[in-house]
């Protein structure tokens, strides 16, 4: 009998672990995890009007940029956050060789930093430094920062760079206008969102 309620005492601990909700690194603790279907900003005004941070890395390899194109959606049955990066963009690099990206919404005060982190590469500098931001880790390792109010976290389910030839003649002509390569798209599935 002592065998037995030692095995499902084990069993019980091991179902507890495994439904533990993995949470940021905060010292303050003012992360909590949602769903996708409770996050309550305008993903067209969160992308289009406030900006968001694409990073990708790990602690002591990492690189983010702002970004002004994304997409907050459901594909193949999952929730999803699409990215697109020029391969002319440092993080392209971080974007290839990791499996996982965050994207992070900043509120409004936040605007100069995000500007100054689109107008500097991370080749040259230390991006998160130099725009005063601090940098947290999830418990998978990525990069989130205390100074935003919304954190995604994905992992990479496919990504393609788009096809030229069926892009529309405004949108090649848009790229040759500014000498940019054409721009990949990454899929991620939403593992975790969380909010202040």
């Amino acid at each position: 009998m002592k065998r037995v309620l030692a095995v499902l005492l084990a069993c019980f601990t091991i179902m507890s672990c495994n439904n533990q909700k993995q949470v940021p690194v905060a010292a303050d603790g003012s992360w909590r995890e949602i769903t996708p279907e409770e996050v309550s900003l305008n993903p067209v005004k969160m992308v289009g009007d406030d900006w968001l941070e694409l990073s990708a890395g790990k602690e002591g390899d990492l690189n983010l940029m702002t970004i002004g194109w994304g997409t907050f959606g459901v594909l193949w049955n999952k929730p999803v956050y699409i990215v697109y990066v020029s391969p002319a963009r440092y993080t392209y690099e971080f974007m290839e060789r990791n499996e996982y990206f965050t994207v992070t919404h900043f509120p409004e005060a936040m605007q100069e930093k995000l500007g100054y982190l689109g107008s500097v590469s991370g080749r040259d500098e230390d991006k998160v430094a130099g725009a005063g931001l601090t940098v947290e880790f999830t418990e998978l390792g990525n990069p989130i920062y205390a100074e935003a109010d919304l954190a995604i976290e994905c992992r990479k389910i496919y990504s393609v760079p788009f096809d030229p030839a069926l892009l529309p003649e405004e949108q090649r002509d848009w790229y040759a206008s500014r000498g940019l390569p054409i721009h990949h798209m990454y899929i991620g599935e939403i593992l975790h969102i969380w909010e202040k």
